[in-house]
């Protein structure tokens, strides 16, 4: 397929009308049918330039670069339709809209208000009938001279925003009448113009509109602000065609009692109370023989009257649907209740896919409208992205940020956001009270809770990240708190969609207050004179929580120990960083008890930022326990050598970690000695690795310490390896392998295996690339990340000896990105030193030049440690080669620009280069 046009395009929508029918009634004949339907619509738009974005259900999407090819195409398709002999001896009878706009193009696909618009046109005609927005007409109607174009006024379309002037177009030759449009105006109701567009809810669009076909009533629940109205006002316009006596919504924010919701709703059907009735039993009378769609909206502090009024009309109106929109649900029997979470947030770090979720949509979306010249670029989508996270793409809190944009830009917004319930104020004066600031939706859902559930809630406050019950009970009860009032408390917040459950890959239950809550939570504790004992006792639980894991992480069970630390590190951060900010020498310890526990964790997972917090406790660790003394300034040992330019403070560290032996309850006894082997490596010193090692292997085997044992060996076999002496390197490994199996640790078995792959690659290559492999596919699975990057550089390597380039340089890419996304340079200096020769080798030589010369010169050079052997001759060879076919001009230049180039850039450009050679 030729690439889709972009910027002012014009859409063909179509669809089939009555096509359920005709499936229940006709459903062998309407495959064939189909098929030759899609097969007239698809010949009509190729043959007048335009073409197929997606078929859609019984329909499809097509685009034109111009107008009157689309106008063409619609009538080409209405006469070659009318004119088949269908098989089910019934027409086809196909409704058509076309609309002229400008749309985002990105991924295949096409997203934006005019897309919305044209399925929105279409979705108004008849079958037979096809209709233009007013922008559409106007490129037209001089262009069609064997056409005739009917005005038919202006129409409310089921997307609730602006009337569109629409028209009818017809072969002048066949001119037909139609009903009245299936527009808003065309059925009673009294659902409001919205002056924004509807953005980001479509699956949950979907999800509704079975769930009103499955049950009577549905009842949309969410936190406060989370989009529950506007989302259910839209589900009504949408299914406004099934319902012929229309879609009525009833505010009931402003009702305070259960006889004023009575009157509300009676108020908007325009019932009068009738003789011997109740106002309630009228409504029922009025309703009973009507076909409609009843929204009750914002039902959370009327639920009883809610409750009634929605089950007596259940009973006595068959024709009726009910839609209630409510913090939780109205608990009586038929509901379906339909949960509604945030809006999709952008993953961090994917920059490039920033713009594709609907919070950053919705926010560039409102911040156009208060900042008419604003769109967002690659100096303000980072920006964008991170409010969306913050705000946990919560629509009302998104909107209240961007209507700041008039005189803030993003940065200033995501500066200020722990200020929030300052900032987010200024919602639309039209808005209910409630959503005209942040901390008014937020005060509402509080009022509601009673005196023990807001205790609790204000005492959550002191989790970040998410908790489960037993997190929960062990440090909210007490002081009048109860462990079953903490579980009842929970229960009553999720109904209240003041707290979100949900289960865990281990099968549990996990909590968490959205962001903006949790805030709140911590405000309504600060306000009471014991708000630190609350985060001493949640620090007391996560440093019990992390030495209770220590002994499996280095056991057959460290997936799930692993998954267990990952999920608790916004906790253990939280409690480290109060717990060094405070002069109590007791708080303090609790801070290096987490730290030095979870010490592992900071070397196989370096995205955690472990070995920073190690940093800021190194003031501290002297009056700790040996053990936990010694992780500490191992760890610190490590922080400094992942910086490349701090080897004599990394050795000075962890020469202090060990100046009293080796602790026998020290967590991580093997980090001191690859902080100070790491070092003695760098400097090319192979003896004095040796030596370290041979010291660490006869502390360990006198502390029965198999684990430790097997990963420092494997690393001493790494060094041999990097300085090109592969059979000592084999020597060494060779046993440590099936030792490292019996352990069944994952880790210990990620690093012998990557130790043997790599010193057997000259003597078994296909050995070798099998451990290799395997190695990471256990970092896929949950190990260590320690060797993930240079195991991905030696695959590449490898597979390019087998002459399987594309695949050598997939191993490259997800090489580099890794290594970046985790700051692990050292690593990433690896997988660049290793892309050289595989780009000369698929003939990317200026790539590689641009690459050797940030490895000699840019900032990566100090990280790099120097590799020798038949690698790094190969390594040399290779540009030698580049320059003798790029010419030293050339060369020279690709060099210079590679040494001028930061880490951003150089990825992109490695990246780019091994893509190229993938598509090829």
């Amino acid at each position: 397929m030729t690439e889709l046009p972009t910027g002012t395009v014009t859409f063909l929508f179509t669809d089939i009308e009555g096509s359920t029918r005709l499936w229940e009634e006709h459903p062998e004949l309407m495959k064939s049918a189909l098929a030759r339907h899609d097969e007239i619509l698809r010949d009509a738009v190729e043959a007048h330039d335009g073409q197929v974005v997606k078929t859609t259900g019984d329909g499809l999407h097509a685009v034109f670069a111009t107008a009157p090819d689309a106008a063409q195409a619609a009538l080409h398709a209405q006469h070659a339709l009318s004119t088949e002999d269908w098989p089910m001896a019934v027409p086809l009878r196909v409704r058509m809209g076309l609309h002229t706009g400008t749309a985002e193009y990105r991924d295949g696909d096409y997203y934006g208000p005019a897309v919305n618009r044209g399925a929105r046109v279409s979705a108004a005609a008849h079958g037979g009938q096809i209709v233009l927005s007013h922008a559409t007409e106007e490129l037209v109607r001089d262009s069609l001279p064997d056409a005739a174009i009917i005005d038919l006024g202006e129409h409310r379309l089921r997307d609730l925003s602006r009337p569109e002037r629409l028209f009818q177009l017809s072969a002048a030759a066949a001119v037909e009448e139609f009903p009245p449009l299936r527009s808003l105006d065309a059925f009673p109701g009294n659902l409001p113009v919205q002056v924004t567009s509807f953005l980001g809810r479509d699956r949950e669009l979907t999800l509704l509109t079975k769930a009103v076909d499955e049950s009577p009533l549905v009842t949309l629940t969410g936190v406060g602000g989370v989009g529950k109205t506007r989302l259910a006002v839209q589900l009504a316009a949408d299914l406004l065609p099934r319902f012929p006596d229309g879609a009525w919504l009833c505010e009931l924010a402003a009702a305070n009692d259960d006889d004023t919701l009575v009157q509300v709703v009676a108020a908007t059907l325009g019932v009068r109370p009738r003789p011997g009735l109740e106002l309630d039993e009228s409504i029922a009378e009025f309703l009973r023989s009507k076909r409609l769609l009843l929204v009750l909206d914002n039902c959370e502090h009327l639920l009883d009257g809610a409750g009634w009024l929605a089950e007596l009309l259940l009973h006595e109106c068959p024709g009726v649907r009910i839609v209630a929109t409510s913090r939780e649900g109205l608990a009586i029997e038929g509901e379906h209740v339909v949960p509604l979470r945030s809006l999709s947030l952008p993953a961090k770090g994917a920059t490039g896919d920033n713009l594709n979720s609907a919070a950053v949509r919705l926010f560039v979306d409102r911040a156009a409208a208060a900042k008419g010249d604003f769109a967002v670029d690659a100096a303000s989508v980072d920006a964008v992205a991170e409010v969306c996270r913050r705000l946990d793409g919560v629509p009302l809190a998104i909107e209240l940020a961007a209507a700041r944009m008039s005189a803030m830009s993003p940065r200033d917004i995501a500066a200020r956001l722990d200020e929030r319930f300052r900032l987010l104020t200024g919602g639309r004066r039209t808005a209910v009270e409630r959503h005209q600031t942040l901390r008014a939706t937020v005060d509402w859902s509080y009022s509601m809770l009673d005196d023990r559930t807001r205790t609790v809630f204000d005492r959550l406050g002191v989790f970040v990240g998410g908790f489960d019950a037993a997190a929960a009970e062990a440090v909210v009860a007490g002081d009048g708190i109860e462990p079953w009032d903490v579980v009842d408390a929970l229960v009553d917040l999720v109904g209240k969609s003041m707290v979100i459950a949900e289960e865990d890959d281990d099968g549990g239950t996990r909590y968490q207050l959205l962001e903006t809550l949790r805030h709140y939570a911590r405000e309504r504790l600060d306000e009471h004179d014991d708000a630190d004992s609350w985060r001493r006792r949640h620090a007391e639980y996560f440093a019990s929580f992390a030495e209770q894991l220590v002994p499996g992480i280095i056991g057959p069970d460290e997936f799930a120990v692993r998954r267990r630390i990952k999920s608790e590190l916004d906790n253990a951060r939280a409690a480290v960083s109060w717990a060094l900010d405070r002069e109590d020498d007791g708080d303090v310890e609790l801070a290096v008890r987490i730290i030095a526990a979870l010490a592992l964790e900071g070397v196989n997972n370096r995205a955690a930022g472990i070995p920073a917090w190690a940093v800021r406790a190194l003031p501290h660790a002297d009056r700790s326990t040996p053990g936990r003394r010694c992780a500490i300034y191992g760890l610190a040992a490590m922080a400094a050598f992942y910086t490349g330019v701090r080897h004599d403070e990394a050795a000075r560290l962890a020469g202090e970690a060990l100046r009293d032996g080796v602790p026998p309850d020290c967590p991580a006894m093997t980090i001191p000695f690859i902080a100070l082997a790491n070092v003695e490596a760098a400097r090319g010193n192979a003896d004095q690795v040796h030596r370290i090692v041979a010291e660490g292997l006869r502390a360990f085997a006198a502390l029965d310490a198999p684990w430790h044992t097997a990963v420092l060996a494997s690393c001493e076999a790494i060094w041999d390896t990097l300085t090109g002496d592969l059979d000592r390197a084999r020597e060494l490994i060779t046993p440590v392998l099936p030792a490292a199996r019996r352990t069944r640790n994952p880790t210990a078995m990620v690093v012998t295996l990557y130790a043997f792959g790599w010193a057997s690659w000259q003597a078994d290559p296909d050995a070798a690339l099998a451990a290799l492999d395997e190695s990471l596919a256990l970092t896929r699975a949950g190990a260590s990340e320690a060797t993930f990057g240079s195991g991905l550089m030696e695959t590449a390597r490898l597979r390019m000896h087998r002459g399987e380039l594309a695949a050598a340089c997939a191993d490259l890419r997800e090489g580099t990105t890794h290594c970046y996304s985790v700051a692990d340079y050292p690593e990433l200096a690896g997988v660049l030193h290793a892309a050289c020769p595989v780009l000369v080798a698929a003939e990317q030589r200026e790539d590689a030049a641009v690459i050797a010369g940030f490895l000699n010169r840019g900032p990566v050079a100090a990280f790099a440690m120097p590799i020798g052997g038949a690698e790094g001759q190969e390594h040399v060879d290779s540009l030698a080669r580049a320059r003798l076919e790029l010419g030293d001009e050339c060369y020279d230049a690709a060099f210079t620009r590679g040494a001028e180039m930061s880490y951003d850039e150089i990825v992109e450009t490695a990246n780019a280069a091994c893509a190229r050679v993938m598509s090829e």
